[in-house]
């Protein structure tokens, strides 16, 4: 059943539309009174035209609900088990910035939908715009690294690591450091110091694996600098 709240709009824009001809004629009329009826869920046979205007409203309608729909899910992934942060405030915080920007989400939304031609699943789609609206709205938030994971239906997950407000990142710096001791090593042929690099980093990812509730039977986390969170090497592929 169609709610009031929709069809009112629904009506109004078809009026405003219809208003706006300059020239009326009888035929004119009939298709007005139509789109009426048709907007309010009176039955009848209307025209074609009529029909098909009628249609485009409800569609526009339609995608609106859809957007609220897909909002709310967001707000309940986050609220999720599969979903978590090392400072909880950033929960709370975008929740409420889904609520008070709805078109920056869904725009970001769109953007990957458009990108993976409609297969994204839900949760992928959230494990990419969520860390997205953090960074766009960094002031928002703490001003110390965040830290989140997303476990995903097939037991991987990821683990994302976002800089701190001045754009600092453990992470990335060390990551840095063991590209930039890759090279050196190269050239002198004395892997010393990259070995022990990969020891920091192996105590580095085991800690933060146990600090998000990892198992040993779960598929390793994947660590991702949130600027490469858009190459998703990382996304589970769907099953067949």
């Amino acid at each position: 059943m169609t709610s009031i709240s929709a069809i009112e709009p629904a009506a109004l824009l078809i009026l405003q539309q219809a208003n706006a001809r300059p020239e009326e004629t009888d035929e004119d009329k009939e298709k007005k009174a139509d789109l009426v009826q048709v907007a309010n869920g009176i039955t009848g046979e209307p025209a074609e035209e009529t029909l098909k205007a009628a249609f485009s409203v409800s569609l526009a309608f339609m995608e609106l609900d859809a957007k609220g729909e897909l909002a709310a899910e967001a707000m309940k992934f986050i609220d999720s088990d599969q979903f978590k942060v090392t400072d909880l405030t950033v929960k709370e915080t975008l929740k409420q910035l889904i609520s008070e920007n709805g078109w920056e989400f869904m725009q970001l939304v769109k953007q990957q939908q458009e990108a993976h031609d409609g297969a994204i699943s839900r949760e992928n789609l959230f494990a990419i715009v969520l860390p997205q609206m953090i960074v766009k709205n960094r002031d928002r938030f703490t001003e110390d690294e965040i830290e989140l994971s997303v476990k995903f239906e097939d037991k991987s997950g990821i683990i994302v690591f976002i800089p701190d407000s001045k754009g600092n990142s453990t992470y990335r710096d060390l990551m840095k450091t063991i590209d930039d001791e890759k090279m050196n090593a190269a050239k002198t042929g004395d892997t010393t110091a990259l070995g022990e690099l990969y020891n920091e980093l192996g105590s580095y990812i085991a800690a933060w694996s146990d600090a998000f509730g990892f198992k040993p039977e779960d598929k390793p986390p994947t660590f991702v600098d949130v600027k490469d969170i858009l190459l998703t090497s990382w996304m589970p592929k769907p099953a067949f």
